[in-house]
Formats: C-alpha cells, structure tokens, sequence
C-alpha cells in the first residue's frame, strides 16, 4: 500500500496517545504516504477559541500541514462545511442536517484530487465523518473502506441520524474494527442480521506500557498526600466529587478534563480545598499524572455505561501499567473481574477510596502484553492489507 488517509474528528497536533493517531504513526512508519483528514471543521468553528476549533487551525488545516513522520509523509488538512451545531436536530430533519455537513463553499473535487486522489483505503471514525461515506465510496469505488468506531454511535438517546450514518457504514464497509465485545454485542442487538451484512473483526484499543513504568518529575498539583486522580474526557459526577471531599477530607480529589463545568460547579470547586480542577493536560504529559498519582479514579455519571458499550477503556489500561490502584464508580461490572474496584453508590465510592489510599500499589487479572500499541497496530496494519 502506498497511500492511505484517516478521516477522525481530531488534529495531528493533538498528539493524542491511541486511536488514529497510533494507526497513521504505524502507517507512517510501514512508509506509507498518509493523510490524517480532520473532519468535520464548520464554518462557525473559526470563531471558536478551543485548542482544536479557532481560525488560525481552521486556516492552517484549510491549507494544509505536511509532516515528515518516520520515512513518509503526512498530511494533515480539513474540509470546511457549513456543518449546524447538533442542537438543530430538534428543528431540522436529517437529511437537512446531513446536507449542511457536508456543504462547503470550496469545491470538494479539487480538495480529493489534491489530497485525497491515490489513497487506496479510507478509515473511518465513528462522528461526522460518515456524511463523505457514500461521496468518497463513489469517487474511489476500488479503494477499501474500513470502519474504525472507538465510540459506536446506535446507543440508546444518540441522534436518529447519526444512527442511521453508523448503520450504512456498517454495511458497507469492506471491514469494520470494533473495539470490544460490548460494542460488537450493541450492533447485533442493533442490527439483527448482523453476522451475515458485516464484515468485522475485534481490534482492542491499546497503551504504551512502558510509558506508564517510568520515573517522572512530580507535576505541582499533585506534590499532596493521598493524592485521588481521573484524567479524561468524558464528564465526570460533580456532586460524587464534593460528597466525597467532604466525606474524605485527607485525600486530595484531582480532576482533569478538557470540558469545562458549570460557572456553579467551578465556583464551589473553588471553596473546597481538597479538590482540584484542571481543565486539561496535553496527551504527553498523562504517563507522568497517572505514575506519581496514589490512586486513580473514574467517577463517571450514573448510567454512563449502560448505553455507551465503552468496555474496559484505555484509562484502565495506564492505571493497570503503572500499577496504580484504581476506584470505578457507575462503569462496567466487568472491572471486577480484572480487580478493578467498582462502585454505584456515593459510600462505596468513598469507602473504596479511602481503602485504595492504604495501598502502594496493585496488580490486576488483566493481561496488557496483547494491549501494546505497537501489537494493535501491527494488527491494525495486517487488517487493512497495508503490509
């Protein structure tokens, strides 16, 4: 394979650790020309201001960036369409919405010949993307599609249309990578024949183990005792947070996460001397939170796991690595089969900690060895004939 592009919603300046970025890394280095197709990018995105939404990325990416990766190129760049914030489901149908998405004032064959032309697969993830499934199948019938859903996107209260996206790319995609039996189980309860429409295989996302069994310098507001930590991206349950502060008052509750709370909620996270909030870290820079933390946390929503079949995340994987102990609250019962403390209700969860805090460290029934990223990848590689 000489060329190959990733169509994912994030920037390769992102420097995410896992998912595509991993796959276009591997890819890179296999010396295969790669192009990372961020998307989507609105319009109303250049008068954004976060790290991935703001002009000057919006330009740049409009434009183009060209990196030198291992012995090959990489390309990343962006398409911008007149794509509506997702709270215009309640007004327009989907098919209006759908249209919006992929409408740009650019013209969108001059974009595929001058970036896109030569690639022979396409891999999805699973967002907007899906709206260029059937105009790239169309452009390039004798390319490979492959479907790459980290997040699937049929769960129950999700938008009809992007259900519908997911579903057409399910069948027909030449391979879709699902990362976990849960995610395989949602789209057979989905989808009832979905043995004989879909071609899948399993493909688990990974961690760089030896990342997470390093020594690091000690970042500053972790240098507290009993030090409690979630780094993530998926919102986590404030009230849990402050009903634990006040009835763990030794342990110093540390959250990182790029998606700001409620003026409200920073404003009592303020009073509350032993809980911190930081409102993200750059992806680099985890191994070194998650190594010098004393217990790892993952205070998700109540019900958060019932209708997002996540499985066990890579978060559990880095804990795990750098042998932290870890305290779950309303995630899957599947945890405590690796060891993994759960919890589902505030007590427990205070309970677990202030037990977990007693420990130097943990061990788990989970075998990482078939988790590294650069055995997904290699695998990743096979799946989609780049080798």
């Amino acid at each position: 394979m000489k060329k190959i592009t990733f169509i994912t919603a994030h920037s390769w300046d992102s420097n995410r650790q896992g998912g595509f970025h991993k796959f276009a890394q591997a890819a890179c280095n296999a010396g295969i020309e790669t192009v990372f197709f961020s998307f989507v990018r609105p319009y109303y995105s250049y008068f954004q201001h976060s790290e991935i939404y703001n002009a000057k990325a919006i330009r740049q990416l409009k434009k183009g960036l060209t990196y030198q990766v291992g012995p090959s190129l990489l390309h990343n760049v962006a398409f911008p369409t007149l794509k509506l914030p997702n709270k215009f489901s309640k007004i327009f149908s989907d098919r209006i919405l759908n249209f919006f998405a992929g409408f740009s004032f650019g013209s969108f064959k001059k974009f595929c010949a001058k970036w896109l032309d030569g690639s022979e697969a396409f891999v999805f993830e699973s967002s907007d993307a899906l709206v260029l499934f059937d105009r790239l199948k169309k452009r390039y019938p004798d390319a490979r599609f492959i479907y790459r859903p980290s997040d699937p996107l049929m769960y129950e209260g999700n938008d009809s249309r992007y259900r519908l996206l997911e579903e057409n790319a399910l069948r027909r995609s030449d391979l879709t990578l699902i990362v976990n039996q849960e995610g395989l189980d949602l789209y057979k309860k989905c989808l009832p024949d979905f043995d004989s429409a879909v071609k899948y295989q399993l493909l688990s996302n990974g961690v760089d183990i030896e990342s997470y069994q390093k020594s690091y310098p000690k970042p500053q507001e972790l240098q507290k005792p009993n030090t409690v930590l979630y780094v993530g991206a998926w919102d986590v349950d404030w009230p849990l947070m402050f009903y634990a502060a006040q009835k763990s008052p030794a342990a110093n509750f540390v959250v990182v996460c790029p998606n700001y709370p409620a003026a409200d909620v920073l404003q009592k996270v303020e009073a509350v001397a032993n809980l911190t909030y930081i409102p993200g870290i750059k992806p680099a820079q985890v191994p070194a939170w998650i190594t010098n933390c004393d217990v790892v946390m993952v205070p998700y929503v109540i019900g958060f796991y019932k209708n997002r079949p996540l499985g066990i995340t890579a978060k559990y994987y880095q804990a795990m690595a750098a042998q932290k102990p870890i305290v779950a609250y309303c995630d899957t019962p599947k945890l405590k089969d690796a060891g993994v403390a759960v919890t589902y209700n505030y007590d427990d969860f205070v309970s677990a900690v202030d037990k977990a805090l007693l420990q130097k460290s943990a061990s788990y029934k989970f075998d990482l060895s078939d988790r590294s990223w650069d055995r997904i990848c290699e695998r990743f590689l096979e799946a989609v004939g780049a080798e």
